[in-house]
């Protein structure tokens, strides 16, 4: 009820219905950061504190690993993000043991370094790897220095794009600023960028536009800690919140997102919608898979 009534807050309350044809995907895989669906309806599946890659089959299946990274693995570090361009390269953004944030090309091939990041903390590093136009766009997070996401000098919570065959010393491009934690954001495929943005404490937490003034920006339920969205359908989100547990699902209306309905309450660290409408998200127990 604290949920439903939290949602219905945000602008129209959804209709609960938790693990609702929720079933095991791949039980053995867990503390998942990044989920890619591909074109094959498998899923290319980065686990943190491991720095490894792995595919899982339509069917769940674990195949042998695609890539590792070293990682630094302590609080909210270790590898956070993976994309697979257009060509089948598979990029990652990782914690190297020295702390640095960076982003590589792990996958075909030995590792290459696209860009030497900033040094991460123990939270609000970010870290979410997506494509967009060609680009690769990573989301920073303030760092624990919240007063310099506003700051053009700084890298401190910022969504930017990189050159994917750049140098390691590239400047990267700024795409917004403002965030907390951006780690949970996707883009559409007409290109909008949308974020739910993570925010410490009891600080409110937003679900809005990446690449605009935010005038679509909607509350997140009180204590989400959103960490994961992706999109569904041509005008529907799911986002998932890693201290709710919640697998929320909006639907765009005029362009602003209204909550409809909770698929899972057990959701925890990434999402992933595949072609076939179900949703394969990270839980405490494995990958486990919804239709809504």
């Amino acid at each position: 009820m604290a949920l439903a009534a939290a949602l219905a807050s945000c602008g129209g309350g959804p209709d609960v219905r938790p693990e609702a044809e929720t079933r095991p995907f791949a039980p053995d895989v867990t503390d998942v950061t990044g989920l890619v669906a591909l074109p094959d309806g498998s899923l290319r599946v980065g686990v943190r504190a491991t720095g490894v890659v792995v595919d899982v089959s339509a069917t769940g299946t674990v195949g042998p690993p695609v890539a590792r990274v070293e990682v630094r693995a302590d609080g909210q570090r270790g590898l956070l993000g993976v994309a697979v361009d257009a060509t089948g390269r598979t990029f990652a953004s990782w914690t190297r043991p020295d702390g640095r944030l960076v982003v590589g090309q792990i996958a075909p091939g030995p590792t290459r370094l696209v860009w030497e990041g900033p040094t991460s903390t123990d939270i609000a590093n970010g870290g979410h790897l997506e494509i967009r136009d060609a680009r690769l766009v990573i989301g920073i997070g303030d760092l624990t220095q919240n007063e310099l996401r506003d700051d053009p000098a700084a890298i401190n919570g910022k969504l930017v794009s990189l050159d994917p065959d750049g140098m390691p010393d590239q400047e990267p491009q700024v795409v917004s600023s403002g965030w907390n934690n951006p780690f949970a954001f996707t883009i559409l495929d007409d290109g909008a960028i949308w974020v739910a943005d993570n925010a410490p404490g009891d600080t409110g937490e937003r679900l809005t536009r990446g690449d605009d003034d935010g005038s679509d920006q909607i509350d997140l339920p009180t204590g989400t800690a959103p960490s994961g969205i992706d999109q569904l359908g041509s005008e529907e989100l799911v986002v998932c919140g890693y201290k709710s547990g919640a697998l929320l699902r909006y639907r765009l209306v005029d362009g602003r997102p209204r909550p409809e309905r909770t698929l899972a309450t057990d959701c925890r660290t990434a999402v992933v919608a595949l072609g076939d409408g179900g949703v394969v998200y990270a839980a405490d127990d494995g990958l486990r898979i919804v239709t809504p």
